[in-house]
């Protein structure tokens, strides 16, 4: 005797359940973020007087400007590392966060040259991203978790002893 799945079965697997809206965003936040630090910690380890310039900054030693970069470079591998391992991106919103609030301060302190002032709003609303992302991610992780632990019907029964 067959059996045939009620609505007729979609996919071959539970497993191959497809990531939500919520998911593929905090993914590529998660991504933009990485690339993002990690051509941020390149340029500053690499040309440490010329982000300076661009940078509109004092003159500093430049061991702290590529100290910065492998800085940014950490910071980077630390968001992939949380992401992949745990699926969380409370690194990447406390970072960003902390570092938008620093920028901000600053800026209504002392001023800041424009380029930092341009960084101030990729920085707070990558903080905000993530924190608003993440428990629709978390949500559609979950849903798709549950999808896995239900097995698939079988399409023959058989008696029991008969092979």
């Amino acid at each position: 005797m067959k059996l045939q799945p009620a609505g007729g079965a979609t996919r071959s697997s539970p497993d191959e359940g497809e990531r939500g809206p919520g998911e593929l965003a905090e993914i590529a936040l998660v991504t933009a973020a990485i690339v993002q630090g990690l051509v941020l910690g390149a340029w500053l380890g690499i040309f440490p007087a010329a982000a300076l310039r661009a940078g509109g900054l004092p003159a500093a030693p430049l061991f702290f400007v590529r100290w910065a970069g492998v800085l940014h470079v950490a910071l980077a591998l630390g968001y992939g590392l949380e992401w992949t391992r745990f699926r969380r991106v409370t690194l990447l919103v406390a970072a960003k966060g902390i570092i938008a609030s620093f920028i901000a301060i600053t800026w209504m302190g002392e001023g800041v040259p424009a380029l930092m002032v341009v960084a101030l709003p990729v920085e707070a609303g990558m903080a905000l991203a993530g924190a608003l992302l993440d428990g629709p991610a978390d949500r559609s992780r979950r849903a798709r978790a549950r999808l896995r632990l239900v097995a698939a019907a079988p399409t023959e029964i058989r008696p029991a002893g008969r092979r």
